[in-house]
Formats: C-alpha cells, sequence, structure tokens
C-alpha cells in the first residue's frame, strides 16, 4: 500500500533536501515536484519533468524543508542533535528555537506530540518512525527506530 501527502510551504522554504546515508544531499525545488509516494521500503519522487527517482528508507537519513534564498541558514537547521535519554525521552538540542516535536509512523499517522524540547517515546511500540522537529526557521524531519 502506498501513501500518497501534500505539504504546505511554510515560512518560505522553497527546496526539499533528501539526505542520505552515504552523505549525499539530493535538493529538489518544490515547484519541480509532482508527487511524492512512499510504499513500504522506498520513496518515490516524481517530477513534473517525468523523472522518477526511488530512494530506499533506509538509505535517507532525513529530509527537510530550507528556504534556498535562506541557504546560509542551512546548517543552522542541520545543526540539530537528537538522542534518547535513559527516561525513555526523545531530546532534541538545536541553536533553534523548537516549537514543536511530533512523531509519526512509518503510514504516516501521528503518534506522539510535544511543545517542549523533549518527548516521551516509552509508549511507542517497536519500529520505524519519523520525528518532525518544528523550529523557528522551519522544519527537519529525522528517521529513527524505537527498540523496546
Amino acid at each position: 500500500m502506498a501513501i500518497l501527502f501534500s505539504f504546505a510551504i511554510t515560512n518560505g522554504q522553497s527546496t526539499m533536501l533528501i539526505n542520505l546515508a552515504d552523505h549525499s544531499t539530493v535538493k529538489t525545488p518544490f515547484s519541480n515536484i509532482q508527487k511524492i509516494t512512499f510504499n513500504t521500503d522506498e520513496m518515490l519522487l516524481k517530477t513534473n519533468t517525468g523523472t522518477e527517482n526511488r530512494y530506499l528508507l533506509d538509505d535517507i537519513t532525513s529530509i527537510s524543508f530550507i528556504n534556498e534564498l535562506g541557504i546560509q541558514n542551512l546548517k543552522e537547521v542541520m545543526d540539530i542533535n537528537i538522542y534518547i535519554n535513559g527516561f525513555g525521552e526523545i531530546v532534541v538540542e538545536s541553536p533553534l528555537q523548537i516549537n514543536q516535536l511530533t512523531v509519526f509512523d512509518i503510514m504516516g499517522r501521528q503518534a506522539a506530540i510535544s511543545s517542549q524540547n523533549k518527548l516521551n517515546v516509552n509508549a511507542l511500540p517497536t519500529g520505524v518512525y519519523i520525528l518532525q522537529v518544528t523550529t523557528n526557521k522551519g522544519l527537519v524531519n529525522k528517521k529513527f527506530i524505537k527498540n523496546n
């Protein structure tokens, strides 16, 4: 089963960055994206020109949305440290103001939310999740695996 989602451009973001495990980055302007589809183990990115690119979910380390004109702020957006502490909480450290943390399961359903820089994930079952960090500069999405 595939999931098709739409996203709103906020805070002037004009570009999607896909960061891959091999440390490469795919940069795609929103105006060039026709459709993004997630299957069980891959993401399909279809552009307005008809090009289809497939990325294995295991190879994607993060997906970020940035303002191309504000590319000098990219280091700030990417300079986010995320870890799980001994209490089963995701902790986000960043020089940016953290407005909200939201966890989505692999099917795109919201699993948890917090308006602080910590989010308790003890109640989540084992699985793959996306942590969406909303900052004063935009959104950063990070994939994580929850083990019991």
